[in-house]
């Protein structure tokens, strides 16, 4: 990176307000951002949408997510900012799941164009999910590569996936009504939605408020892609699997009979 360039971070960085650990939070926005992301969070910083920055909830080879004050609809919420890499992304990888997606063109585009349609297409596909009561955080914009979102936890610290809870969470819910609460979500997705959620797991559902909350949808397809019945069978699995440990049995064709009927 060239000294003009790391300048311009700089520079772009000083324009923040950092929530405390201002300087640890910093070192990290400067070592996994790159310019033209930092530029596109200055213009929603800008606008009010983020108020300060905060620290770090999860970091990824696609994506990293930060906790922010944010202020929407006439009121301070917190807020996290969902950001795709778009120098390190590995999107070749996911092709199959915006090909066949009829809401986007794809022809003859750029690397970079492609991550910012991915962008758009979870922020729609949250949108879309959120609007027909399934489960999900609240989508407040997009720009770019970057979407603002409902922040799932409290006091800055985000709620947990069910891996990370484990066989704690019967510890904490009724797990059967909770599974049954899982499957209605799934249902919700595809009968009202129109959505599969296609890579469902523990790693992607959250406790929140004791209730399981669908995060990361961004490979998520119409119920009219030629793979929406692969992949729905696919999440069913992993939903099966992760709470056969809990000794819950169900019936994978009874489940995806019951979810596609009528469609």
């Amino acid at each position: 990176m060239k000294d003009k360039e790391l300048k311009e971070i700089d520079r772009y960085l000083d324009s923040f307000r950092f929530k405390e650990k201002g300087m640890e939070a910093r070192k990290i926005y400067a070592e996994v951002l790159d310019l033209r992301t930092l530029k596109a969070l200055y213009k929603l910083s800008a606008k009010g949408y983020i108020k300060a920055l905060g620290g770090v909830i999860s970091t990824g080879k696609e994506a990293n997510v930060f906790y922010a004050d944010g202020h929407f609809e006439g009121q301070d919420v917190p807020v996290a900012v969902k950001i795709y890499r778009i120098e390190t992304s590995e999107f070749y990888k996911m092709d199959e799941y915006l090909f066949g997606d009829k809401r986007f063109d794809l022809r003859r585009i750029s690397k970079k164009e492609l991550i910012f349609i991915w962008t758009e297409k979870e922020f729609r596909n949250l949108q879309r999910a959120y609007e027909n009561g399934v489960r999900v955080p609240k989508p407040y914009i997009y720009y770019k590569n970057i979407i603002l979102m409902e922040f799932l936890g409290e006091d800055e610290i985000p709620a947990p996936t069910l891996a990370d809870l484990g066989l704690e969470l019967k510890e904490l819910v009724d797990v059967e009504k909770f599974f049954e609460d899982v499957i209605e979500n799934v249902k919700k997705l595809y009968k009202k939605a129109e959505l599969v959620h296609a890579d469902l797991s523990e790693y992607n559902i959250v406790l929140f408020k004791d209730k399981p909350y669908f995060i990361d949808m961004g490979q998520s397809v119409l119920i009219d892609h030629p793979y929406a019945r692969s992949y729905l069978e696919r999440d069913l699995k992993n939903i099966l699997r992760f709470f056969s440990k809990f000794g819950i049995k169900a019936d994978l064709e009874t489940l995806m009979e019951e979810i596609t009927e009528e469609h």
